[in-house]
């Protein structure tokens, strides 16, 4: 393992999809240094086409980590009432991206798009992001950054892996915060 002073440390080089080409690294490169230790890319199960299930990407480079999360909720208990319920308790900070509702909390943000499934099952669809190597997000600046890519894994994952019939409705603008 190579030991490098600050000034000489290696830039990141990040690919500019990742996650099984469903996100957009732009807001990744946010969230992590720009030098450090190298950019890696783990436990990648995101396959286009799967309309149930779970997928998870884990990212990290530079000291920090991003571990990024899908499932299908399948529970009926589990709608955005609940949701709602989840952001107005305290530490959590609510987040919007057109129908998607979800919350800022703790080391991250998740979101939850409605994903109805045959049948006439009215699913969501929850994506998270959770950064590794900080302290608890508190202030804007990173709350905007993990929300941002929180909604791009939303709308990856919606549209180009699981196929989410609601995917088309959220907007390729930032999430709304608050």
């Amino acid at each position: 393992m190579a030991v490098f002073l600050p000034d000489e440390e290696p830039a990141l080089s990040i690919p500019a999809r990742v996650c099984g080409e469903a996100v957009p690294t732009a807001h990744v490169k946010s969230l992590l240094p720009e030098k450090g230790e190298a950019f890696e890319e783990g436990s990648v199960f995101f396959t286009a086409g799967t309309a149930g299930g779970t997928g998870k990407c884990e990212l990290s480079g530079g000291g920090r980590s991003l571990a990024i999360k899908y499932s299908r909720i399948q529970d009926p208990a589990y709608d955005q009432e609940r949701v709602r319920s989840e952001a107005a308790k305290p530490g959590n900070t609510r987040l919007s991206l057109g129908p998607a509702e979800g919350y800022i909390g703790g080391y991250g943000a998740s979101l939850f798009v409605g994903c109805p499934y045959a049948g006439g099952r009215k699913d969501l669809l929850a994506v998270s992001v959770a950064v590794g190597g900080i302290s608890k997000i508190t202030d804007s600046a990173m709350q905007v950054r993990v929300s941002a890519l929180t909604a791009d894994v939303a709308r990856g994952v919606a549209r180009d892996v699981v196929g989410c019939e609601g995917a088309a409705d959220l907007p390729d603008s930032a999430p709304k915060i608050g």
